[in-house]
This record gives structure tokens, C-alpha cells and sequence, in this order.
């Protein structure tokens, strides 16, 4: 009976679980790499950078539509950096711009030159 209760608590928070969007990413690249990275993809974008600063790591940017937001990166560990972004209005719309920023610094850290063995 206790297995049922647990299997049936699983089924009932794994869809809610899972339906939440992801605030930030992990990439396996040092933060001051990353910053720079990131600096590359919002340019390929064609988004429009109003404020950066290297030391603390934050990169405010414009997207064409106008909407601004706010992505900061931190460092786990030498060689694991986390990228957060965050919406600066209430009405700009947060997911597809995190996929669509997320999925530009993953092709720029598959862009990097691999030094020959």
C-alpha cells in the first residue's frame, strides 16, 4: 500500500516539476570565457548591449521588439560558469528569449577551436 501512495505522489509532482522553465544554464567553460561568449551570441543575435561590466558579470541587452533584460554569469568551479537571464519588464516575454540566447552560447562554445592533440 505504501508503494502505491509513493508511486502515485510521483505521478502526481513529476509533470508540475518538469514544466517549469529553466532561469539559468550550466556550460562547461570558465566565467570569464563565458562573459566574453555571451558578449558573442547577444552580438549575432543582433541584440543591442546598453550596460556591461566584466567584473561583476552582468550584461544588460535590448532585444529588436524593445524588451530588456538582464543576463548575469557566475562561476561555479574553474571550469563550470551558470547563465542567468532576467526579464527587466513585466510584459517581455522570458522563455523563448532564455531558449533562443541559451541555444546561440552553446553554438559559440561548439565554435571554439580545439587545440590538436
Amino acid at each position: 500500500m505504501k508503494q502505491i501512495l509513493i508511486i502515485i505522489l510521483l505521478l502526481l509532482i513529476i509533470p508540475y516539476s518538469s514544466a517549469k522553465t529553466a532561469d539559468s544554464r550550466n556550460f562547461p567553460v570558465n566565467a570569464d570565457s563565458m562573459f566574453m561568449l555571451s558578449l558573442s551570441a547577444l552580438n549575432g543575435l543582433n541584440f543591442t548591449i546598453e550596460e556591461m561590466q566584466s567584473s561583476s558579470g552582468y550584461i544588460l541587452f535590448k532585444t529588436p521588439s524593445g524588451a530588456s533584460y538582464l543576463l548575469m554569469v557566475s562561476s561555479y568551479s574553474d571550469n563550470l560558469s551558470n547563465v542567468k537571464i532576467i526579464k527587466e519588464s513585466s510584459n517581455a516575454a522570458l522563455a523563448e528569449i532564455q531558449d533562443i540566447v541559451y541555444n546561440a552560447i552553446s553554438n559559440e562554445i561548439n565554435n571554439i577551436p580545439k587545440r590538436a592533440l
